[in-house]
């Protein structure tokens, strides 16, 4: 049986057949730049004492050119930011728009201060996604969590009141101490906008929880919010699955002894409203203002036989 090599004619026509077709194919040739759905960055930006800004710019810049800008502005009841962003992403990496992984940074003006020092790298995240972003425009240099500006505050008071017992004997904030014993603690105090000082300003504190008269399905809970934040309640069943320290559910157990293991109730939001009539709009929010701190009251629907409520500052 004999064999043939190809000639050199036909291996160089053979050559120029497959680039012509590897040319021709639609799957191999360049992509047209196409717009994607855009990219949502949205959250609360509050101050360095945790109050929600109202009048400052957003933006989100790749490398040096600007992707998108909006205002900070006021709260309402349907959701707890004051910005939203919206970031024009693309197939392709253009200077004009985000592609998913590219790096972006988000900064805030607010009048003469530009938090520029205090920059927010993101990463995008895939078209038509939203990312919630809650961003303290302030600086915190301490390992407490709350900032430089509020810490400063707080022991320029101190020595200047005489408090004792406040910071600890070297001088040091206490963020899980509770210094005016209303159930409160000093740093919940100070997300929550109150008075660590003073035990009638409990910030998260129910102060009173009972049905409403000619309508025991609607309970009534008040309590002292903050200036310029955002609240909302949350409800669990006690007696249904709980959340586990890692973020899982559970069914209490029973231990050895034959009693029962407690564990964490797993809460989640319920709509509430500000008038107890049947008929009255219900939001997922309470916003406050400027005004100075008043008490508050909301409006639950009673859910099952027995449940816990609580109050959550977003």
């Amino acid at each position: 049986m004999s064999k043939s090599l190809m000639s050199s004619a036909g291996l160089t026509s053979l050559v120029s057949c497959l680039l012509t077709l590897l040319c021709a194919s639609p799957s191999l040739a360049a992509q047209p730049t196409i717009a994607l759905p855009p990219f949502i960055i949205t959250g609360r930006i509050t101050d360095a004492r945790g109050a929600g800004i109202q009048s400052a710019e957003v933006r989100v810049r790749k490398g040096s050119t600007l992707l998108a800008r909006g205002n900070v502005g006021s709260f309402d009841a349907d959701t707890s930011a004051n910005y939203a962003l919206s970031v024009p992403m693309a197939n392709a990496d253009v200077a004009t728009a985000a592609s998913t992984g590219d790096a972006l940074t988000l900064e805030i003006e607010a009048g003469a201060d530009t938090y520029s020092d205090t920059n927010v790298t993101i990463t995008a995240a895939k078209p038509g996604r939203t990312l919630k972003l809650n961003i303290r425009a302030a600086s915190c240099t301490n390992p407490y969590g709350v900032s430089d500006a509020y810490l400063n505050d707080i022991r320029m008071y101190v020595d200047a009141c005489g408090i004792d017992g406040f910071l600890d004997a070297d001088g040091n904030y206490q963020p899980n101490a509770d210094f005016d014993g209303d159930g409160v603690s000093n740093f919940a105090e100070y997300l929550a906008g109150t008075d660590p000082f003073d035990s009638d300003d409990a910030g998260l504190k129910i102060l009173s929880w009972k049905a409403v008269e000619g309508n025991p399905d609607v309970m009534e809970a008040t309590f002292l919010p903050g200036p310029n934040r955002s609240y909302s309640a949350e409800r669990a069943d006690p007696n249904a699955a709980s959340e586990t320290e890692t973020g899982g559910t559970q069914a209490a157990s029973e231990t050895e002894t034959g009693g029962t293991r407690l564990s964490r109730p797993k809460f989640e939001q319920v709509p509430h409203q500000l008038t107890p009539e049947q008929n009255a709009v219900r939001k997922n929010y309470l916003n406050t203002g400027n005004e100075d701190p008043e008490v508050r009251a909301i409006y639950l629907y009673k859910e099952g036989s027995s449940s816990l409520y609580r109050l959550r500052l977003e």
